[in-house]
């Protein structure tokens, strides 16, 4: 899987995610409660996710080496957290301590599943020996 690949898939998830977040706050946040448009967002978000990589990923050959996709799971992980935390700090002007607060999963903070998804995706859309 090419190095080019990687990051124009990621660079859509990154412009559908963005809109999914500015979504949420503009319209979603009106129309229900806080946690109720967080929820409907996070649920939103896994299916554009799931939907941008499975575009981005056909193709990918049946015995293409799964630690391979293992680690462009894990870029794709790294891509994503670096860009949240420089936009967070320097566009939306949060501390790091904020930020850091999407990442409890043990207050139930869902994004860190979301990363952990993510961060399979290569492997789960990469067919089977058997060519399912």
């Amino acid at each position: 899987m090419s190095l080019t690949r990687i990051l124009v898939t990621w660079l859509a998830l990154a412009v559908v995610m963005t809109a999914n977040g500015i979504f949420r706050e503009l319209l979603l946040k009106r129309w229900m409660s806080e946690g109720a448009a967080d929820w409907v967002s996070v649920a939103l978000g896994v299916a554009l996710l799931l939907i941008g990589t499975r575009i981005g990923f056909r193709g990918i050959p049946a015995d293409y080496p799964a630690a391979s996709l293992l680690l462009v799971g894990a870029f794709l992980i790294a891509l994503t957290v670096a860009f949240e935390f420089t936009i967070g700090m320097l566009v939306d002007k949060q501390s790091f301590a904020e930020l850091a607060q999407a990442y409890a999963f043990w207050r139930g903070e869902p994004w860190p599943y979301v990363l952990l998804l993510l961060g399979l995706t290569p492997l789960i859309w990469r067919p089977t020996a058997s060519g399912s």
